[in-house]
């Protein structure tokens, strides 16, 4: 799909209410008659031939929440387990969430020490990747 300016929708729209057939405006202005449909469409449903915003997928409600509450949480019991963090979660916040999710969660948090941002080589880590010791 071409994306146009609405400068370009507006003109197309303005040359059929001004009596340019459907066909006319399409060679005209260098669109396919079905994309002239379109906008006459829109603007018949919509009342108006802006873009509308468009989101795939659900809102990250889960994950805000999760990122606001794991400092916090991480702080006080920095040795649990996923498993009890997930269930802590559940009972503070209401929210189940798997502990994957909780995994991705921490492994996304910023790093606490700024020594921990770089790898050996200076390369960038990843938020909430540990240094690896070699034992």
């Amino acid at each position: 799909m071409r994306a146009y300016s609405m400068d370009l929708r507006e003109r197309v729209v303005a040359a059929v209410d001004g009596g340019m057939t459907q066909e006319q405006a399409a060679v005209t202005f260098r669109v396919s008659v079905n994309t002239v449909g379109r906008y006459l469409a829109r603007r018949r449903n919509i009342g108006s031939l802006a873009p509308t915003a468009q989101r795939h997928g659900p809102v990250p409600e889960k994950r805000q929440q999760l990122q606001a509450w794991l400092p916090d949480r991480l702080g006080a019991a920095a040795d649990a387990t996923l498993a009890e963090h997930v269930s802590a979660f559940a009972s503070q916040r209401g929210v189940v969430v798997s502990a994957a999710t909780m995994s991705r969660a921490i492994a996304a948090l910023p790093a606490d020490d700024p020594d921990q941002a770089l790898t050996p080589r200076g390369r960038r880590r990843r938020p909430g990747r540990p240094l690896k010791s070699k034992a």
